[in-house]
């Protein structure tokens, strides 16, 4: 099993056993259902204007090579605005590069996320700090995780479908666990994060 896995499981078996630390480190600074919706405007007022984008069942459905022409608008927007943007995938190179050229960004592919040296490459790239950086997916054993454990702001969407690939599938079964352990607590209610 890759180490990238059993530090996701880690984490599981401790968020479901209350560890506070654990429990942090998966709960985003800001929910929204989708990339659309995310309040770009308060990500500005924070300085927070280098963007990281997931691919699988964040900005694209899963497999799907087919970009639409509302995210490239919203990607056109988000840089006329001053944000910087990069995807981010645990996939390979095949997977996220033509993407990444339609929509005119930088990519990383093979991340490895949550492990840090994802987000030390795409801070590179954006040639920003982990305080200006924003990591944007859907899963919280990944995205969110690796995204606040390095300093970074995160916002975890809603899947854009409920279909993933082997790599992702187990991660979202965990996440599903989590998600109602944590609607338990009163840290996940609705949709919304505390």
């Amino acid at each position: 099993m890759a180490k990238k896995h059993i530090d996701m499981l880690n984490t599981f078996f401790k968020v479901m056993t209350g560890n506070k630390e654990h429990t942090a480190l998966v709960i985003p600074d800001m929910y929204k259902k989708t990339v659309y919706d995310i309040d770009y405007k308060k990500l500005k007022e924070l300085k927070k204007t280098n963007l990281l984008y997931d691919v699988d069942n964040t900005i694209l459905k899963v497999d799907d090579i087919n970009v639409e022409k509302e995210l490239i608008s919203l990607f056109n927007k988000l840089k006329k605005e001053g944000f910087n943007i990069c995807i981010i995938s645990n996939n390979g190179d095949s997977r996220v590069k033509e993407p990444a050229n339609i929509l005119k960004v930088d990519y990383i592919a093979d991340a490895k996320k949550p492990k840090k040296e994802a987000f030390d490459k795409g801070l590179k790239i954006l040639s920003s700090k982990a305080n200006n950086t924003v990591m944007i997916g859907d899963q919280m054993l990944s995205d969110i995780k690796g995204g606040k454990r390095y300093g970074l702001y995160t916002v975890l969407v809603d899947p854009l479908e409920n279909k993933y690939n082997l790599q992702t599938k187990v991660s979202r079964i965990l996440q599903d666990k989590m998600e109602k352990k944590l609607e338990k607590q009163n840290k996940f209610t609705n949709g919304k994060y505390y």
